[in-house]
């Protein structure tokens, strides 16, 4: 094991040594890994459901997570709403939880700016719940630590938000299709930025 950190330490120190390459690398990198978390936080749901199917039954399973702990499908359709309106995109209609096939909510945008901001509307976007969630499920955690035992019942409030948000904080496939339009341009940009950055000796 110490082997293997050591020649992954190695090769990381060799690639940093050239500027244009460790951007490049961060650039490509850093997009799809957004994706790949994502999908893990989807799996480890998954299995939490799927765990939930056992003990009861599939049906239950399903009902608990989409509709017992719909404060998630919210908090994810008012990220992306927020995000819209914050990078300039107009917010044509918003779903906070409406039941259409396998979506519990939705929110519409159409895209406004230059090729640049259009990309980057893209991208927050539609990622913007898993960024949301994370800070939801990181402040309940936080909270349910801090707070005394005589607000017991706020730290069960605080810990049903944030299995909630958990089991709702992923991109869905209509999210992730929105975000790949983007990925194009922000590889740019991240590239650019890391180039800047990593010259300057900032990172």
């Amino acid at each position: 094991m110490n082997h293997f950190i050591e020649t992954v330490t190695e090769y990381y120190n060799k690639i940093y040594d050239i500027p244009l390459l460790y951007s490049l690398i961060v650039a490509v990198v850093l997009p799809f890994l957004v994706i790949a978390v994502g999908y893990l936080i989807s799996l480890i749901g998954e299995a939490f459901g799927a765990l939930f199917g056992m003990i009861t039954a599939p049906v239950v399973s399903y009902a608990i997570i989409n509709y017992v702990f719909f404060p998630g499908v919210m908090i994810h359709e008012l990220a992306h709403a927020s995000l819209a309106v914050l990078t300039g995109a107009k917010v044509t209609e918003v779903a906070l939880f409406k039941k259409d096939g396998d979506s519990l909510g939705h929110v519409n945008f159409r895209n406004r700016g230059n090729i640049l901001v259009v990309a980057l509307q893209d991208i927050f976007i539609s990622s913007a719940p898993m960024f949301v969630g994370a800070a939801v499920v990181y402040g309940c955690v936080h909270w349910i630590m801090i707070l005394p035992h005589s607000l017991l019942w706020l730290k069960i409030i605080l810990g049903y938000l944030g299995v909630a948000m958990f089991f709702h904080m992923t991109m869905s496939v209509p999210d992730i299709k929105v975000y790949i339009k983007g990925v194009p341009l922000f590889i740019v940009i991240i590239f650019i930025v890391t180039v800047i950055l990593r010259l300057t000796g900032v990172i």
